[in-house]
């Protein structure tokens, strides 16, 4: 494509498509769409935007822009890559640079993040000042819409514009303007802002890290925690970490990023130093890097440090005890006492000391005493009468389809739906093949996507609208449907009761 703008430096790419729809004077998001993608059911992505590659081929050969060049420098991809497993990490890039649809926000671990994204897009009035200088109009840079990143370092506190990240219109790419972007007045961004502003400008620019997997973090934590004595002996002391992030970040910038350290097991700070199970958010790791590492660090030394750093290997130091053969008759007394009395697994819960020592010094004996007072294993649910529960639970469904029949709102009436209308639904989903009329009930009355269509169709027709002439697209609008999802019999409905 001829004139598609060529993206400044740290612009998101989705301000360079916003552009370029005010370049051609393009006014429909559809057709901004259509032009730059050739499909017009693209989503206006902010942070990790796919189709790289149809992008990538509106510039000339000769600019040197490439699918990767979009992915690392002009996305957000770039704070994610490094603390993603390596496998991880290459199926999101080749997704985001495919055409097709993607999960790439699921699967980057955004949606679940305790580390949540601003809400609208944030400017730097100062950094806008000098663009509309320099270049003659505004873009949205990468840094500024990062979460942790607060202010701009030579000018101050960032602004929140009036354009919304998740935008109700979708499909619309909004430039950077005067109308949205307001010449306001900046007050000055704190030490802990500015500080972690340098980092993700150093994160963002960094380029294609090398391939880090989980147990390279796992081990460099460790390592940090040795170095800075905060382990005794293999144990690593949680509490002295808690207390050097506290000391370094302060309480209430950790709390306003949802990373203030606890004491519960489920800690994320207690979890970065474990093995690594899951992937941390650039903020958490950001966060223990500063606070345990010194001033000056660098983050590409630390990332090639964490590839290459091989922990030494435990040797164990502890002397091997023989046991004498008689020892283990005190213990053999008292669990041939226990388990003849309670069974093996009542007399393990109350003599555990003994089980222990016995599955260590004496393991062939204590299987066979345990396989000599095996219990017999009673059914759960051997006592119930299936039957009368089965004429009761239908009683129950009979009557939340009598309650709901006349009903034309409501979710579809799925198998699902009448299970959840139970008290303990989990027991009766399980036993399902034990309740015959209630597994008839439900293949019987369970309402059909073509019947839910119809249910929707006919809300619309007798509702609020009812008596009005009301044209086939209205219809389906009103009732949330369309031509492409309509079922057969429900399009043979709607073509009885409306030709227009």
């Amino acid at each position: 494509m001829l004139g598609f703008p060529m993206p400044y430096g740290d612009e998101l790419l989705y301000s360079t498509v916003a552009r370029h729809g005010v370049h051609s004077g393009i006014v429909s998001p559809k057709e901004l769409l259509l032009e730059v993608f050739g499909d017009t059911r693209i989503i206006a992505t902010v942070d990790l935007p796919n189709h790289l590659g149809t992008i990538a081929a509106l510039y000339p050969e000769a600019t040197g822009i490439q699918s990767a060049t979009l992915l690392y420098r002009h996305t957000l991809f770039p704070i994610y890559a490094p603390f993603l497993d390596e496998t991880r990490r290459a199926e999101l890039s080749s997704q985001l640079i495919g055409d097709r649809k993607s999960s790439v926000h699921l699967k980057a671990g955004i949606v679940t993040s305790r580390v949540k994204q601003p809400e609208y897009f944030r400017y730097c009035p100062g950094c806008m000042t000098n663009q509309l200088e320099f270049l003659g109009e505004r873009y949205w840079q990468r840094v500024w819409q990062v979460a942790g990143v607060e202010s701009c370092p030579e000018h101050g506190r960032l602004i929140s514009s009036s354009v919304p990240r998740h935008s109700e219109h979708r499909h619309l790419f909004q430039a950077a303007d005067g109308d949205n972007c307001l010449p306001v007045e900046q007050s000055p961004g704190t030490w802990q802002s500015n500080l972690m502003a340098s980092t993700i400008h150093d994160l963002l620019n960094i380029g294609q890290c090398p391939a880090l997997y989980h147990h390279h973090w796992s081990n460099w934590y460790r390592h940090l925690a040795i170095t800075n004595g905060l382990t005794r002996g293999r144990q690593v002391r949680h509490e002295l970490i808690s207390e050097k992030v506290l000391e370094f970040w302060g309480d209430e910038w950790l709390s306003r990023y949802s990373l203030e350290p606890s004491d519960t097991e489920s800690c994320w700070l207690r979890a970065i130093f474990r093995k690594h199970r899951k992937s941390f958010s650039y903020l958490e790791h950001m966060a223990v890097l500063h606070a345990l590492q010194k001033p000056d660090w660098d983050l590409a030394e630390t990332m090639r440090s964490a590839v290459c750093y091989q922990p030494e290997l435990a040797t164990s130091v502890t002397p091997v005890v023989r046991v004498e053969t008689e020892q283990p008759e005190p213990y053999r007394y008292q669990w041939r006492k226990a388990v003849s009395k309670y069974g093996a697994k009542e007399a393990r819960k109350r003599n555990g000391k003994i089980y222990a020592w016995l599955y260590r010094h004496d393991r062939d004996w204590l299987l066979a005493q345990n396989q000599a007072h095996r219990r017999p294993f009673s059914r759960s649910g051997a006592g119930i009468d299936w039957h009368q529960r089965d004429m009761q639970t239908l009683r129950v469904l009979r009557d939340v389809r009598d309650r709901h029949e006349a009903d034309l709102s409501g979710p579809r009436r799925s198998k699902n739906w009448y299970l959840n209308q139970l008290q303990g639904r989990v027991k009766i989903e399980k036993h399902l093949e034990l309740l015959p009329l209630c597994r008839q009930f439900l293949v019987r009355y369970s309402e059909k996507i073509f019947e839910y269509q119809i249910r929707r169709l006919t809300r619309t027709l007798v509702g609020e609208h009812f008596g009005e002439e009301l044209k086939r697209w209205q219809v389906l609008r009103m009732s949330g449907l369309s031509e492409e999802r309509l079922t057969p019999l429900a399009k043979l409905f709607l073509d009885k009761v409306i030709t227009v």
